[in-house]
């Protein structure tokens, strides 16, 4: 099971460069050709016809959000015919897209099109599937994400529209991703790990053998992912739990899927042994399951614990908030579905359980969009993206740090 080939949040630098004003983007959206309205009705079309098919969250939607997206058809398209320009069809894309509510479907990959790009052409190397991510990706060029680029930083970080152009060089101190703490009078050890990115996996590795080691002298063990919202479920899967398990976790993850043509190209093993409802037959599956157009898919991965002869700790509590979402929650359903740990803090985000968003890239304007592909369930048969995870222990406070607090007092009542 691979999850997550590419980190979806940002990341912390030495040199932070703040473009406050980007003459060579304005010039550079003068010298393309607008795109007509029949392309941006074209563009639409594709992309409604698309999710149509393949996104697994309109159910959700209608019932958290009360937007039943795909009877909005008419409004969108009436939206987009009145578009003016590029500028103002961007935006309607975009909007269009924030009505679904999901973290993972947006036109991050255009933004950022050069990074996405490489990590795919990396990621084939893993896994050949990927090859079909980098040749929906090539349907378009960097030189037609740098102009959508140009026109997402006019409309979301643009305060002028002078010509000049000040670049603010700002040196600061490169904050850790890992924090620990060690209360010998409680007998708990805290690791707060910022976030799951990509990059981390192997930087962070043996940081995390050597404390983990450590804590090994303790009762008591807080992972803290507060304010972690994911990137590579690689990070904990190889880095966090072989050092805190005696014995093999074998863990399962099940998927509602659509039939579509995307799903078949993007998600070719989805479609060996696939379920059907009555033989996945959980208690709390969303009603749109019922109805045929899913199918499942059920997988077990496995994690072997490190040879080691040191001694576990004995109690482990997993602090979160809502902000843990993607791969950091994959880590809270892990520990939810296994009794790894138990869960404290607030309810997360969800929409964890699952593998790479799916790309699409629109024919006549080159905007590529991720979304997600799958509705991953939770233990129970829920939608981990409706009903997220929900804590052992429910902890209310206003920050990070008083949560910690009170899981701290916790434990301290009970040792």
């Amino acid at each position: 099971m691979n999850f997550n080939v590419l980190p979806f949040i940002a990341t912390y630098r030495k040199a932070i460069f703040l473009l406050l004003f980007t003459f060579f983007f304005v010039n550079l959206g003068c010298a393309q050709k607008q795109l007509s309205k029949k392309e941006k009705v074209a563009d639409f079309e594709y992309l409604y016809e698309e999710f149509k098919a393949s996104y697994p969250y309109f159910g959700i939607n209608k019932r958290v959000y009360q937007i039943d997206w795909l009877a909005n058809k008419k409004k969108y398209l009436k939206t987009i015919k009145n578009t003016k320009n590029d500028t103002a069809f961007f935006k309607a894309i975009n909007d269009i897209l924030n009505d679904l509510h999901n973290g993972h479907t947006d036109a991050y990959p255009t933004i950022i099109y050069n990074y996405f790009y490489t990590g795919y052409q990396q990621g084939v190397a893993q896994d050949s599937v990927y090859y079909n991510y980098v040749k929906e990706l090539e349907k378009t060029d960097s030189i037609r994400s740098q102009y959508w680029k140009a026109i997402n930083h006019k409309l979301f970080f643009s305060d002028t529209d002078s010509d000049e152009v000040e670049v603010v060089k700002i040196e600061e101190e490169t904050p850790k991703n890992i924090e620990a703490y060690f209360i010998d009078s409680l007998s708990t050890a805290i690791v707060h790990i910022k976030s799951f990115s990509y990059e981390y996996v192997t930087q962070d590795a043996d940081t995390l053998k050597s404390l983990f080691h450590k804590t090994t002298n303790y009762k008591n063990l807080i992972i803290d992912i507060q304010g972690n919202d994911g990137g590579s479920t690689e990070y904990w899967l190889q880095n966090m739990i072989p050092y805190l398990i005696k014995d093999t976790i074998t863990f399962p993850v099940i998927y509602a899927f659509k039939n579509s043509k995307r799903l078949q190209k993007f998600k070719p093993d989805y479609f060996e042994n696939t379920l059907t409802y009555e033989e996945i037959g959980l208690p709390n599956m969303p009603e749109e399951l019922t109805n045929g157009s899913y199918v499942f898919r059920k997988e077990n991965t496995t994690i072997t614990p490190i040879s080691n002869d040191y001694t576990h700790v004995q109690n482990i509590y997993l602090l979160v908030d809502n902000a843990v979402f993607s791969s950091s929650e994959t880590l809270a359903y892990f520990c939810k579905a296994t009794n790894f740990a138990t869960v404290a803090g607030e309810k997360t985000s969800g929409d964890g359980v699952g593998t790479d968003p799916l790309l699409l890239t629109l024919p006549n304007s080159g905007i590529v969009i991720r979304f997600t592909g799958e509705m991953g369930l939770n233990p129970d048969g829920s939608a981990n993206d409706e009903t997220k995870t929900v804590p052992d222990l429910i902890l209310k406070a206003s920050n990070k740090e008083e949560r910690r607090k009170k899981l701290l007092d916790y434990i301290k009542q009970k040792n």
